[in-house]
């Protein structure tokens, strides 16, 4: 079958997701690329994808699932027994029911899952000190992905149409683990050394963080993907709460063996 166009959806507030599908999608030549990023407030307006396009749709993992506010956002996106591509990253534990509960939400969605894939991203925890699966994916898990593009589009090329599509089989279990609980913290901000820079504003994906005297985070909308963290100019910004500190420790020590991509087509 001829693909039109490529789609890349993504949910994706460290961009580990939104780099893994932009290197598979760079493994399918010659055919014009679009990119959506549901990842921030207001992006999440309806769309429609045809029969004769590709989407490639990747978020992070959480605690085993796909992460809840990215669930809301892909209620955005439908298709018209469009192909479709899952992805999911981790942060080097386990991916868990994530993939396959992002299977299912596209598969209700009108899309078909022909490939999926999971890929390491750095653990929203990582840090200086306590580095889990840093700086992935890194160099050798994005020439996998591009790979498994081209692989992706040989196979799309080959089938005539998908009237005898059956569901992709991947890992996970119905019913879906439990997911991630609301935690009642916050990451903190250094008053001493914030500027008031106000650079974390428009890098959280829950619109949690507001300056009026000072940057404060609401800690009833906050999802804990510590975009905040990662892209503040001053390190103004941490995670102070012991159960997180704790949870960091505890995937620092073990969680260091490096793990490798699952592709699945």
């Amino acid at each position: 079958m001829k693909i039109r166009k490529i789609w890349l959806v993504s949910f994706s507030p460290t961009r580990t997701s939104k780099s893994v599908i932009e290197a598979i999608g760079s493994g399918i030549r010659d055919i014009p690329c679009e990119t959506i990023d549901l990842t921030y407030p207001g992006t999440d307006s309806k769309r429609q994808f045809a029969a004769d396009e590709l989407a490639i749709i990747g978020v992070p993992v959480y605690a085993g699932r796909v992460a809840p506010l990215a669930v809301e956002r892909l209620a955005a996106i439908h298709g018209s027994n469009t192909p479709a591509v899952v992805v999911v990253t981790y942060g080097n534990r386990e991916f868990e029911d994530a993939l396959i509960e992002l299977r299912d939400i596209v598969e209700k969605a009108a899309f078909k899952p022909l490939a999926a894939c999971t890929f390491i991203g750095e653990h929203s925890f990582s840090g200086l000190e306590t580095p889990i699966a840093a700086e992935r994916p890194d160099q050798v898990d994005l020439v996998r992905a591009a790979d498994f593009g081209a692989k992706i589009i040989e196979k799309l090329t080959n089938l005539e149409n998908l009237g005898n599509f059956t569901s992709l089989d991947v890992p996970g279990d119905i019913p879906y683990k439990e997911g991630m609980r609301s935690l009642p913290f916050s990451p903190t901000v250094i008053e001493s050394d914030c500027t008031q820079c106000a650079a974390c504003i428009p890098t959280c994906p829950a619109g949690a963080i507001s300056l009026e005297s000072e940057i404060s985070v609401d800690k009833n909308l906050c999802i804990f993907c510590c975009a905040c963290i990662k892209n503040c100019p001053e390190g103004a910004m941490l995670i102070n709460a012991a159960p997180i500190k704790e949870k960091r420790q505890w995937l620092y020590e073990n969680c260091a063996e490096r793990k490798e991509p699952e592709l699945y087509l």
